[in-house]
């Protein structure tokens, strides 16, 4: 879902997981519409600003994940429609890393380029 409330850049936080913008509220309340099972946000301040970040470059509006080449490049293609940072600062808390991998996936920071 993309952002509300008309946030500028500085009021949105991206995922870590996912990278996918919303406002502080907006994961405290509903969750990340991608992650929510794994980094239960919902209803904690603390989560929601472990699992994501301020810093972040780009954004990228998502409408038709499964079209798009920039979504498969950028490894959202299975993931909601939203607004989504081209790259995000920061890693995740070791149990949420250590949660995706028990679940057979593999964490790929946001952060850098990969070949």
């Amino acid at each position: 879902m993309p952002p509300k409330g008309g946030s500028r850049k500085q009021e949105l936080r991206a995922c870590l997981i996912c990278s996918i913008l919303q406002s502080t509220n907006d994961f405290l309340t509903q969750g990340c519409p991608n992650c929510e099972d794994i980094l239960e946000m919902r209803g904690s301040a603390e989560r929601v600003a472990e699992c994501t970040s301020l810093m972040y470059d780009g954004m990228i509006a998502m409408i038709e994940p499964s079209e798009s080449w920039v979504a498969r490049w950028q490894r959202i293609d299975k993931r909601m429609r939203g607004i989504y940072a081209v790259r995000v600062t920061g890693r995740p808390p070791t149990d949420v890393i250590e949660a995706i991998e028990a679940r057979g996936g593999v964490y790929r920071p946001r952060d850098a380029v990969e070949d």
